[in-house]
């Protein structure tokens, strides 16, 4: 291998963290040959895996008086002028931005309201390395790590898993999310900042872009906060008539359970018709009928736009599946007698 006489490095993209000269083994260097450091550049010398100098910006001519530990090991057989071998990691110390993360695997989160659920969540970081001898020890050299793309996978790994703890510590439930969203970024900024000191990386920034749960948990509230927002009690009658279709799926189980499951479907009957009679309190029959002040049944009249109204609501009862469909006819007949 030829004897190296000017070393330097460029990188014209800038996304290059560190950057090994020669990339494979070692080199042979000789006293007097020139090295050249870019402006947000440090150059370290290692030989035997060991920190010889480290070079700031600028051009130098490699000597026992800037290399004085190299100068020890090589001694004076050869006048200072003998080859030797080593090689130089140039590390870049400039901030680098708008670094994404993100969960591949969605995390386990216990949540009050929907038990365990699956979320993923996303956002930026920016880093600079700090302390070059540190960093080059502990990832660098230690881990093996060499490829701006191994760095970065390891530092978003870090992020993911101080996002998940700063979760269970700060929220009991993913209703609580849009509150705690400020203080979740924070905790987890500051956990992650003390991991990366340790390997002498700083965290300029951190952002937590999203936090999101599966469709199906969205889709549920979603439909929960549209609905409770134009009529709390209509919502009400929906869980219920939800609640009453999870039961009659699963008919089996203990003595207990079959009670459940009895009183779900009554519950739920019961709400269904709610909303298809528009009373204000859960109607349930139980072997008599409404009466009036006289004590004879009373049968309520409808106008064709209050009719038009509810077999409307019923429709949607059956079309997102919360009623049958001869629960549905049968409660239409109804509604076409009280014109």
């Amino acid at each position: 291998m030829a004897t190296m006489d000017l070393i330097e490095f460029f990188d014209d993209a800038g996304d290059i963290m560190v950057a090994k000269i020669p990339y494979e083994g070692s080199g042979e260097f000789r006293l007097g040959c020139q090295l050249i450091v870019q402006e947000s550049q440090v150059a370290v010398f290692y030989r035997d895996g060991q920190a010889l100098d480290g070079f700031l910006p600028g051009r130098h001519t490699l000597s026992t008086q800037n290399l004085p530990m190299l100068g020890r090991i090589i001694g004076a057989p050869f006048g200072g002028k003998s080859p030797f071998r080593a090689y130089v990691y140039f590390v870049a110390m400039k901030a680098f931005v708008n670094l994404g993360w993100g969960t591949q695997a969605p995390v386990l989160f216990r949540d009050t309201d929907f038990r365990m659920i699956s979320l993923r969540g996303h956002g930026a970081f920016s880093i600079r390395i700090a302390n070059p001898r540190t960093f080059l020890n502990t990832l660098v050299g230690t881990r093996g790590m060499e490829t701006t793309f191994a760095l970065e996978e390891f530092f978003r790994s870090v992020i993911i898993s101080r996002l998940n703890e700063t979760l269970g510590s700060v929220m009991k439930s993913i209703l609580d999310l849009p509150t705690h969203y400020n203080t979740i970024a924070l905790r987890t900024k500051e956990a992650v900042a003390v991991d990366f000191e340790q390997y002498g990386i700083q965290l300029v920034d951190l952002l937590v872009q999203a936090i999101t749960p599966p469709p199906e948990v969205q889709e549920m509230i979603n439909r929960a906060s549209g609905v409770a927002a134009q009529d709390a009690e209509k919502y009400g009658a929906i869980a219920a008539a939800d609640a009453m279709r999870d039961v009659a799926r699963n008919p089996g189980g203990i003595a207990g359970e079959g009670m459940g499951a009895g009183l779900g479907l009554a519950l739920g009957f019961g709400m269904a018709q709610r909303i298809a009679h528009g009373s204000g309190a859960p109607y349930m029959q139980t072997g008599g009928t409404p009466s009036s002040a006289t004590g004879g049944p009373e049968k309520e009249r409808l106008s064709p736009a209050d009719l038009r109204g509810r077999l409307k609501e019923l429709k949607d009862l059956k079309d997102e599946g919360l009623i049958e469909e001869q629960d549905y006819e049968e409660q239409k007949k109804k509604l076409l007698t009280m014109m």
